[in-house]
């Protein structure tokens, strides 16, 4: 790798790793304390868990893994070395915030504010920067690129929205309220950010 393509591949790497302590921090201090479920891979996983004998770790593998499969076959090589890097700065983040011992949950309203605010804008930093977080927004990035029409946030909304109401089964409705309320504003935070910034020409093809 020249020196140019490493400075080309570094100020990415850079705002991926920056969007997951920022995603990794708005789980931890706000989301996981106040038991508010987000529609991602976590609760897709519980979810499954309940309905299988297959435990939620073994899930969350293998949804992650697949989840990376889909984005090295349809997103590019590029993609799915970023949404790797993304994958493992999360894991990394998310047990490092777990491990601090001061607390900032407060009550379920504050909560979803401050999550949204933290994890919306990583989002942005991730699929800004041609990555994913290695979870179900993979799928939203592929229907945005195949159909242009729709947008990535609109996708990612309604990928949350299905994975919540199977959600609301096992966690109850009052969960589900909540996490639909973090999902709109999360999503409509990062839709808003990627209009106004694009820091990083979109790859083309399948590279």
């Amino acid at each position: 790798m020249s020196q140019t393509q490493f400075k080309r591949q570094l100020g990415p790497i850079l705002l991926i790793l920056l969007g997951n302590m920022l995603i990794a921090f708005g789980y931890a201090k706000f989301m996981v304390p106040s038991n508010i479920i987000s529609g991602g891979v976590t609760s897709l996983s519980m979810v499954l868990a309940r309905l299988t004998p297959v435990n939620v770790v073994w899930w969350t593998n293998i949804i992650t893994v697949s989840c990376l499969g889909f984005a090295l076959l349809f997103l590019g090589r590029t993609n799915f070395f970023r949404s790797m890097v993304s994958s493992v700065a999360y894991m990394a983040f998310f047990a490092f915030w777990s491990w601090t011992p001061f607390h900032l949950s407060q009550n379920p309203i504050a909560d979803v504010l401050l999550a949204s605010l933290f994890i919306g804008a990583g989002y942005y930093c991730c699929i800004a920067s041609n990555a994913s977080t290695a979870g179900l927004d993979v799928f939203a990035l592929i229907v945005a690129k195949k159909r242009p029409q729709f947008n990535v946030t609109l996708m990612l909304r309604v990928i949350n929205v299905v994975v919540l109401l199977a959600s609301a089964l096992v966690f109850g409705w009052v969960a589900l309220l909540w996490g639909l309320a973090f999902t709109f504003l999360y999503s409509g935070l990062m839709g808003r950010l990627l209009h106004w910034f694009q820091p990083f020409k979109k790859m083309q093809g399948t590279d």
